[in-house]
């Protein structure tokens, strides 16, 4: 979890940076926090042949909830002929719960969930249409608790990110579900984690030439 909360923040640094030295008034402050739980998972699935593959990623980070489902279909060469991917990025219409105090359990629905489908071909060309998706998912905490404190400083010539990050979580958690009528079996999975985090980032442009 604290490799996302810093990349998105390095993003946001990178972009400012691209985009600040020739607009940023000096002195100018962008700051991000977050405090609350998080749960993720993925799972991978195959055929016999391996010319269908299926990726599962579900996360939920306080009250947003990203889901998505790539199915990839290749040859007997192993030459892509196409695929799609059903993806979803709401804040409303799931709800989420989490034992923050041991992690031992969580769990994430929805039904109706607003999404988008890409039906993608050979040359990776999309055509996209909006959907709806069914998601059940339930974590379980398993192995121990890891705890973390960790502090990094950025310097990009004028511009300076500090990120602080605060996280509890159980990196060794396993995770069950459906998405959509498809269910993501205990042999498909590949990760999981469970946890809760306080974080923030704040970015700041110095002198005359930000």
């Amino acid at each position: 979890m604290r490799r996302l909360l810093i990349g998105l923040s390095v993003a946001a640094f990178a972009l400012f940076a691209s985009a600040g030295v020739a607009s940023a008034a000096p002195g100018q402050t962008i700051k991000f926090k977050f405090h609350g739980p998080f749960a993720d998972a993925a799972w991978f699935s195959s055929n016999p042949d391996n010319t269908v593959q299926i990726s599962t990623f579900v996360q939920v980070v306080q009250s947003e909830l990203l889901a998505d489902q790539f199915t990839a279909n290749f040859d007997t060469s192993g030459n892509f002929t196409g695929g799609t991917d059903t993806f979803a990025d709401v804040t409303s219409g799931f709800s989420f719960a989490i034992d923050k105090a041991q992690l031992t359990t969580g769990s994430a629905s929805g039904s109706g969930i607003p999404a988008t489908t890409c039906v993608i071909d050979a040359n990776f060309n999309e055509t996209c249409s909006p959907t709806t998706m069914d998601l059940a998912v339930d974590w379980t905490g398993q192995g121990p608790i890891l705890r973390e404190v960790a502090n990094d400083h950025i310097k990009l010539g004028l511009l300076h990110e500090s990120d602080h990050v605060n996280e509890t979580d159980r990196p060794g958690t396993t995770a069950t579900g459906t998405l959509s009528g498809s269910t993501l079996n205990p042999g498909d999975f590949q990760f999981a984690d469970l946890g809760f985090a306080n974080s923030g980032t704040t970015i700041l442009c110095i002198g005359n030439s930000c």
